[in-house]
């Protein structure tokens, strides 16, 4: 029930007021009374109606200058004219206080009631409105901590330049794209009697870790001066991204401070080993990745000196003319890709670049190969629940790869075993391809796309080698590829591009030819459609 003053010195039209109108039957209730406007903001300071209804000519304080009285103190409540004047100065001066209502005395019940019905449903509105935000603020300052953690993970298994960060996004999750980054590793160290028999207890161990690191960043009152976001980034690490604010400068130091704190309360209450890496600082969102990696690089040390330490990257940097560790960002992309595209025989080729160049001299630390392995079976196992593809290969959950891939103790071990699970996912699903007639003609259409990339090719001629008709053809493989066969040529000659473009012995437009563009203007346009880049700019 809404509530409601009524204020007029005429005692008649009061009675006449309270015995007349129906209030129970609009929702609501007479909650006081008053003489003049004195008398009723007294009462309102007391106790606040919904609704008031107001004489104009009163003694003490007058309707008006009642009305400009609850406007200022109380701007929620409705007011209603009821006066014997009909006075258009009086309604123009109340109109700039809020007052949508007059009634002129002497007035009738049904119009009264007409009026109270709309003041009564604006409140109800505007209760629900109020409700509704209330809730999705709520929501949304529960949730956003979720989103934030999820934007932080795509960016850093992904490669994004600065104009591919949108600004609505970033000011969603309270991102301050020029912020200066830096990015802290936390790997835990899974002692050796924690075995997959014992995985729960592992698991707890991890969950409380993350609330110790929590509760850390919220009592520790350096780490209020900067923005600090965790990601439980895999089954045994998590990220600290520390974003400055404006006018601080102490964010490294905050950083080491915070990442030594953590040491200490993760020992003292968990007795957990652990070993700490901390990037650089970077100007801007964009450079998060790189920060990301230096700090995977100072991690490297505790491979070789004491673990329960914080390691920065510039106290383990190798002097400049030592040459760097390059981590293999664009062949896990290709991989990736190639997974997506259902590129069976491009992800085995991928996978085996990646193996050679893992063998040679590149070696990188296990966890570094480990986190390799996690992104590509996290998306061969996204690829079948996207297309509700419960294969054979893939019934289990990630965190039993995860389990498996920390279970393997040399990277040739786990290098043999991810090749494996590869080889299995692409046999599961040239069987399924293999398996029926119509899926047979589109093996032989990109059998053929293959071979003759770099020459002129039509889906006409095929499908007259084929002895097939061009439209059945065209339909059939769009819907088993999920795309026309021009989009899947012109993917597969760009991808042969890019294979040509790394290796830097050609020029754009000798590299237009040998992939079957006879334009170069054209080639550009399709590469920059297809990668984001132009051909320069991919080859810097």
């Amino acid at each position: 029930m809404k509530s409601i003053l009524i204020v007029d010195d005429d005692h008649t039209v009061i009675n006449g007021l309270l015995e007349h109108v129906p209030w129970g039957q609009l929702g609501l209730v007479i909650q006081d009374t008053a003489n003049d406007g004195q008398e009723a903001i007294e009462k309102i300071r007391k106790k606040q109606p919904d609704i008031v209804i107001t004489d104009i000519y009163m003694p003490k304080i007058n309707g008006l200058e009642l009305i400009k009285k609850i406007h200022t103190e109380f701007p929620t409540i409705n007011m209603i004219i009821h006066s014997g004047y009909d006075d258009f100065d009086n309604a123009r001066e109340a109109m700039k206080y809020g007052v949508k209502h007059f009634l002129l005395k002497p007035a009738i019940v049904s119009e009264i009631q007409t009026v109270l019905n709309e003041i009564v449903k604006e409140i109800l509105v505007k209760e629900k409105q109020k409700n509704l935000l209330q809730q999705y603020n709520k929501q949304m300052n529960e949730y956003i901590p979720h989103l934030r953690e999820s934007f932080f993970r795509e960016v850093l298994a992904s490669k994004y330049r600065e104009e591919d960060f949108l600004t609505e996004k970033l000011e969603l999750l309270n991102i301050d794209r020029n912020a200066n980054v830096v990015v802290i590793s936390l790997a835990l160290i899974r002692a050796p009697y924690l075995t997959k028999s014992k995985e729960s207890e592992w698991q707890l161990n991890k969950f409380a870790a993350g609330n110790i690191i929590h509760e850390t960043i919220e009592e520790n009152e350096k780490a209020k001066q900067i923005d600090i976001h965790k990601v439980d980034y895999s089954d045994s690490t998590f990220l600290l991204v520390c974003l400055g604010k404006k006018d601080n400068n102490n964010l490294y130091d905050i950083s080491k401070d915070v990442s030594k704190k953590l040491v200490e309360n993760i020992l003292l209450y968990l007795e957990l080993s652990l070993v700490i890496g901390i990037g650089n600082i970077k100007n801007g969102i964009h450079e998060l990745t790189e920060s990301y990696l230096e700090s995977q690089k100072a991690l490297e040390a505790a491979e070789y000196q004491e673990i329960n330490h914080v390691y920065t990257y510039n106290e383990v940097r190798m002097d400049e003319e030592t040459e760097t560790i390059q981590y293999p960002l664009d062949l896990i992309k290709e991989i990736n890709d190639s997974i997506n595209f259902k590129e069976y025989e491009q992800t085995m080729e991928q996978w085996s670049k990646l193996e050679k160049y893992l063998k040679e001299d590149n070696k990188l630390p296990s966890f570094v190969v480990q986190n390799l392995c996690i992104s590509i079976v996290s998306t061969l196992l996204m690829l079948d629940h996207t297309n509700l593809d419960k294969s054979e290969v893939h019934t289990k959950e990630m965190s039993s790869y995860i389990n498996e891939i920390y279970a393997k103790y040399s990277i040739k071990e786990l290098t043999v075993w991810m090749g494996e699970l590869l080889q299995g996912w692409v046999d599961k699903k040239d069987e399924e391809v293999n398996g029926k007639k119509s899926n047979r003609l589109i093996r032989e259409v990109k059998k053929h796309v293959h071979n003759y990339y770099d020459q002129e090719i039509t889906l006409a001629e095929i499908a007259d080698n084929l002895y097939v008709n061009r439209n059945y053809l065209s339909q059939l493989f769009k819907k088993v590829t999920g795309e026309s066969f021009v989009t899947y040529l012109n993917k597969y000659r760009i991808e042969k591009a890019k294979e040509k473009l790394r290796e830097k012995n050609y020029l754009v437009y000798e590299i237009s030819e040998m992939v079957g563009y006879q334009n170069p203007t054209y080639f550009s346009q399709v590469f920059k459609s297809i990668t984001g880049y132009s051909p320069s700019d991919y080859y810097k």
